[in-house]
């Protein structure tokens, strides 16, 4: 919090310096304007007065600008460098005092556009409370939340907000999240549900165990992702900052023939200052900052300009099912034990060994033996390997829990009625991990998973962006299995059994072959995978922070539908950079013109110059209202059989 502060007042000193400079400048511009129209001064004093509006207000860009050239950098603060130097030697101070005015009075302008693009995230800061209401040795006390410690239980009430990331522990309400999953309705929470940090309690009162605090947050998370994002150039960014540092010996040579065609310096001048690259140096940065505040309301974190680019032209997109297509909280529907062994003891045994891994079929697992009031002990030992299956040692017994393959490389034999259970529970779509006590496999769990209530319209608004044939669905499940989620839902592309390499060894064979890929995952398993891809995106609420992290983009809404907004949108935001670079080559290419002509004078240049910056700081800033045209219609959440029926 502490930080934050430090950050608005800094904040606070930039806007008032942006304020003030332009007015002080001014006043000295109308100052030596009078004092040379009314003859009240010496010139030399008008100069000097002109001068010194001139260094006031232009003091940071001569500064960079000299440092940038020290280092043999042509940027645009070397352009107006230059250009400023040249129009005080021969002499124009005035006209130098006045380009630097409205110079600062665009760039004004510039930092409140990209102000409002930010603006989401401070919105986001503001909404965190600056107090909690902890239970202390039975009472209820306010403390800094800055002092809200893990594992404190805190109480939220009726119209405030939510503190910290926690877990509900009593009471039930409707909590407003739509500042960090981009949801317009509350959602219900209750006993076990997770809270987030910055969102409202609108119904009900609630009491939570703090889960996560400090910069570990959700919110905390979001904001840095967003800030990191900032300061990642796209490609097409990297080619205007190379075109800047050619463009200025062909503005001199233009200067030059201006110079020789009017045989006038003011010409000349007037050249070097339209043709600085303003407009062409922050036709990117605006654009992709306006993008990325865009997405951010929309419940979809971006991390960088450069994934608006190749989001842009993906034709390739990869989603796992499990968390992604369904709902990643897959239930124990059967158990089928050997002859020799129990029900009860096949779960038992197979909770112990899953009680450390992080897999949904872990989870299942576990929470059917809660069901079942099975105490489950710690194992003495464990050890996973992704996307195969887990071994432990408990109470000298080695237990294995996973796929069959998992098992037959590990020499364990399959009894003849397992085997047959496997083959039943295929043809049921079902996945089956199997059991093993020591050498021999003891049963096994077959789970199934839900589909996602929106999956089917989410899938219809990815055909239509992306096309049907260009959606494929990866999964380690079986072939019968994902074949019945894919029915359901519409996906022709399905391939199953695949190992965490082998999806990686997919996302590479498509980009041989010259595919823009992108890759959607929410698991460990998922992260070689993410981090492959030309784009990488997680499941951000459902997704564990392995895949969170690897990934490129974060949906905190877990709904596939905003991929296919995040892909119109990225198709915008480059189609709107394309358009501001031609914006700024057209002011720079006619301004050029003018001045051989002869029309133009410095100040008109400048004036001429900003304006094409203004017109590229306009056409960026629509970006924050931008709305992907996706059929409505086609993107209705299908609440159907889909949600009822295990896949």
């Amino acid at each position: 919090m502490e930080n934050q502060q430090v950050e608005k007042s800094s904040k606070f000193q930039e806007i008032l310096i942006l304020s003030i400079v332009p007015s002080i400048v001014l006043f000295l511009i109308l100052a030596s304007f009078g004092l040379e129209h009314w003859n009240l001064a010496p010139v030399f004093i008008t100069a000097g007065i002109a001068l010194l509006a001139t260094f006031l207000g232009g003091i940071q860009r001569f500064f960079y600008g000299i440092k940038d050239l020290l280092h043999g950098r042509i940027t645009v603060n070397v352009f107006v460098t230059v250009s400023l130097a040249a129009t005080m030697a021969i002499g124009e101070f005035l006209s130098a005092a006045i380009v630097i005015f409205i110079m600062a009075v665009a760039g004004a302008v510039e930092s409140y556009a990209l102000d409002k693009s930010r603006k989401g995230i401070q919105d986001l800061l503001d909404l965190a409370p600056k107090t909690a209401t902890i239970i202390k040795e039975g009472r209820e006390e306010a403390v800094p939340v800055e002092d809200v410690q893990i594992g404190n239980i805190i109480v939220v009430k009726p119209g405030e907000g939510i503190p910290v990331d926690g877990i509900v522990v009593s009471g039930s309400g409707s909590v407003n999240q739509a500042a960090i999953t981009g949801e317009s309705v509350p959602a219900h929470k209750t006993t076990g549900s997770e809270l987030f940090a910055g969102t409202l309690n609108e119904t009900g009162r609630l009491e939570f165990e703090a889960t996560k605090v400090g910069e570990d947050t959700t919110l905390a998370k979001i904001v840095h992702r967003v800030e990191e994002a900032h300061e990642l150039k796209a490609p097409i960014q990297k080619i205007a900052d190379r075109f800047t540092a050619w463009f200025l010996p062909i503005v001199l040579l233009a200067a030059a023939l201006g110079y020789y065609i009017t045989r006038d310096i003011k010409s000349a001048v007037s050249i070097l200052l339209v043709a600085a690259p303003c407009a062409l140096s922050i036709g990117t940065p605006t654009a992709v900052t306006a993008g990325i505040a865009n997405m951010s309301r929309r419940g979809v974190i971006v991390k960088g300009g450069l994934f608006f680019e190749l989001a842009g032209k993906v034709n390739a997109l990869l989603i796992d099912k499990t968390g992604t297509f369904t709902v990643g909280h897959p239930k124990v529907l059967d158990i089928i034990p050997s002859y020799d062994s129990s029900k009860e003891e096949v779960l038992h045994l197979a909770a112990v060994a899953e009680k450390y891994s992080e897999h949904p079929l872990a989870k299942a697992v576990l929470d059917f033996a809660k069901e079942k009031s099975i105490t489950v002990q710690d194992p003495d030992d464990f050890m996973s390997e992704v996307g195969l299956g887990v071994t432990a040692v408990t109470s000298d017994k080695k237990i294995c829990v996973g796929r069959t393959s998992f098992l037959r490389n590990k020499g364990i034999s399959i009894p003849a009625e397992i085997e047959k259970g496997l083959t039943t529970q295929e043809e049921l779509g079902r996945t089956s991990i199997l059991v093993s006590k020591g050498d021999c496999a003891i049963g096994l769990i077959a789970i199934a998973d839900k589909i996602r209530p929106e999956t089917k319209g989410a899938v219809n608004a990815l055909s239509e962006v992306l096309g049907i044939e260009n959606l494929h669905m990866l999964t380690g499940d079986n072939q019968a299995s994902a074949q019945a989620v894919a029915k359901q839902i519409g996906v022709t592309n399905v391939h199953a059994e695949l190992l965490p390499e082998d999806k990686q060894e997919y996302v590479r064979k498509l980009q041989k072959a010259g595919q823009k890929v992108a890759m959607i995952g929410d698991g460990i398993n998922d992260a070689p995978a993410l981090a492959l891809a030309d784009v990488g995106i997680a499941m951000g609420s459902s997704g564990t922070d392995v895949a969170i992290e690897t990934a490129d983009v974060a949906l905190m809404n877990d709904d596939l539908t905003k991929v296919a907004e995040f892909v119109v949108i990225s198709r915008r935001v480059v189609r709107r950079i394309k358009l501001n670079i031609f914006f700024s080559m057209v002011f720079n290419l006619i301004g050029i013109i003018l001045g051989n002509l002869g029309l133009l004078t410095p100040v008109i240049a400048i004036i001429f110059q900003e304006a094409g910056t203004i017109t590229v700081i306009i056409s960026s800033t629509l970006l924050l209202w931008a709305t992907p045209n996706i059929n409505k219609k086609i993107c209705e959440k299908v609440v159907t059989t889909l949600s009822d029926n295990p896949a």
